[in-house]
């Protein structure tokens, strides 16, 4: 902590994947002293982490937008099962029309889809812009951000801490390579830090997308919900590691095999299974919602078995497949990914990907923390227990624009702040005492990779799609058991921010699924393999550094 670093601003936007990038620019567009914070180099998170040739923003159809606006809604509650957000999903239909051209304004360009093929999980075919070219899109938004004035951005910083001062954000702290601190001063924060992917072994994510912005804005005040409904989505373990499957080459499947070249589960020559490949084609993520789950199911028991994945073989009529999602896909993986279906061996696991709860916010962004904001993935946006395709890029859009007008509302309502960067440093070592006491002795030394890719490890065998109350009360201890091989001593203990929070994550997600005591969309338990009647939400905050649950009736 010797080498700190003090800044101030109006606005601290934290994070620079799509929805960081959307707020930073309608903040300076607002005139606002705007600093942007990203734990890696600008444009990163999800948005700049190309799994596939294309990503897809769903929009209301302009062509039927009244009639649209109801079927989009019908969509998304559907798919929600009573755990969506209807005031987000209002907002979301009625803007996210207007907001495609914020895409252009980042460094991206956007395109109308020819066909309309519904959405993952959609049954009303509408609008579908679709971006790709993430080199360029990452040059453009490099050329437009350094040529705004009123911006500033920090590079490979992670938020740790967030401080307030009577009820009211007043800063926060962030560190940089386990050495560097860096104050900030400020009346408003839009946090925009993504998922939590990066939390599992197999992930589709940048590991940066970790989850510590969701237990800092928990210290701080927050409070979030639905975080059990995590999305697993089939990827290739090989020939290519960590390249998204295109779930809709389902449908030409001939069959699943084992490692052992065992067939587990019959192909499309077979009449019944047949039905169950063509059904899963039409999702990408994981649902118990659906018979067709039981593929996912009979995957997911023989990679407990073998520890690796699956083998799919496919029917060559795959390749004569003329629709766009499959002339796209397949060019895109053959002369990108060098990866030929029919040719090579296509090995596939669950990955984790997106999830559909977070912080709970407002229709405009809002936490219950004065001037404390969250958008994106970060957020419990527009989706539930199930995330229709293709809302993700979409709600970051439009809640990204929201957050920063009743940002600088708050903003202009504010009488002048004094900041006291010596409180806020005194406030932070405080803290820094209470989580990380100064240890005097360690049972066992591991090092900080050692110890992340443990964390993994349990969150991977404990936290995947298959679920029960044991295995889950036991990957919990584990968590907590990893605390032991810190290796830090009064000197050195601020290097351990970053994984004391990823435990902690962990933890929120374990304590999240523990709490479902049912099975519900992206959520599965196999001790309670039904869905329960009475509708709830799992809400979490924090006191004194513990996670506090409650159940919630809908």
């Amino acid at each position: 902590m010797n080498r700190k670093k003090i800044l101030n601003a109006d606005i601290v936007v934290v994070g620079s994947g799509i929805g960081g990038l959307v707020a930073a620019k309608k903040a300076t567009d607002q005139g606002l002293e705007v600093l942007l914070i990203t734990s890696s180099k600008l444009c990163g998170g999800a948005s700049y982490f190309p799994l596939k040739g294309t990503l897809g923003i769903q929009a209301t159809s302009g062509e039927f937008y009244e009639k649209d606006k109801l079927l989009f809604t019908e969509d998304i509650s559907r798919v929600g099962l009573g755990m969506d957000n209807p005031h987000m999903v209002k907002e979301y239909i009625e803007n996210i029309q207007d907001s495609i051209g914020f895409l252009n304004e980042i460094g991206f360009s956007p395109w109308l889809r020819a066909d309309k093929r519904p959405a993952c999980f959609a049954k009303h075919p509408r609008d579908i812009y679709l971006i790709k070219d993430w080199k360029e899109a990452r040059k453009q938004a490099q050329i437009i951000f350094s040529s705004i004035p009123n911006l500033k951005i920090e590079e490979e910083f992670k938020i740790i801490k967030i401080l307030k001062e009577n009820d009211c954000i007043s800063g926060a702290i962030f560190k940089k390579n386990n050495e560097e601190l860096l104050l900030v001063n400020t009346k408003a924060i839009i946090l925009a830090t993504g998922g939590i992917a990066g939390l599992y072994e197999n992930n589709l994510y940048p590991e940066d997308v970790d989850g510590i912005g969701h237990i800092v804005a928990l210290d701080a005040g927050a409070k979030v919900t639905n975080m059990e409904f995590i999305q697993f989505i089939p990827a290739f373990i090989t020939p290519k590691y960590n390249t998204l499957y295109g779930e809709h080459t389902a449908k030409y499947v001939t069959g699943m095999y084992d490692l052992f070249g065992k067939l587990i589960y019959p192909g499309i020559e077979n009449s019944d299974t047949k039905k169950m490949w063509e059904e899963r084609s039409e999702y990408a993520p994981f649902s118990c919602d659906f018979k067709s789950s039981e593929i996912d199911l009979t995957m997911i028991e023989s990679i407990n078995n073998s520890n690796k994945g699956v083998e799919l073989k496919f029917s060559k009529d795959l390749y004569k497949d003329s629709g766009e999602f499959y002339v796209v896909y397949l060019k895109w993986l053959k002369e990108i990914m060098g990866i030929d279906m029919c040719r090579d061996k296509i090995v596939l696991a669950p990955f984790a990907h997106g999830c559909n709860g977070g912080i709970l916010v407002s229709d405009s962004g809002e936490t219950c923390v004065n001037g404390l904001y969250a958008i994106g993935e970060l957020s419990s946006s527009v989706e539930g227990a199930n995330r229709l395709g293709g809302n993700s890029v979409g709600g970051a859009l439009v809640f990204g624009n929201r957050a920063v007008l009743k940002a600088k509302k708050y903003i202009e309502k504010l009488d002048i702040q004094k900041f006291d960067t010596d409180k806020n440093l005194k406030e932070f070592t405080k803290w820094l005492d209470e989580i990380l006491p100064f240890q005097t002795q360690v049972n066992e030394i591991k090092s900080r990779d050692e110890i992340i890719l443990e964390l993994k490890k349990i969150m991977g065998a404990h936290g995947g799609i298959k679920r029960d109350a044991k295995n889950l009360e036991d990957g919990i201890l584990k968590l907590e058991n990893l605390k032991q091989y810190f290796n830090y001593d009064k000197e050195t203990k601020f290097d351990y921010i970053d994984i004391y929070l990823k435990i902690e994550v962990a933890k929120l997600l374990l304590k999240s699924m523990l709490e479902r005591n049912e099975s519900r969309g992206a959520h599965y338990r196999e001790d309670y393999p039904k869905r329960d009647e009475n509708i709830y939400r799992v809400v979490i905050t924090m006191k004194n550094n513990n996670l506090i649950i409650d159940k919630i009736r809908v």
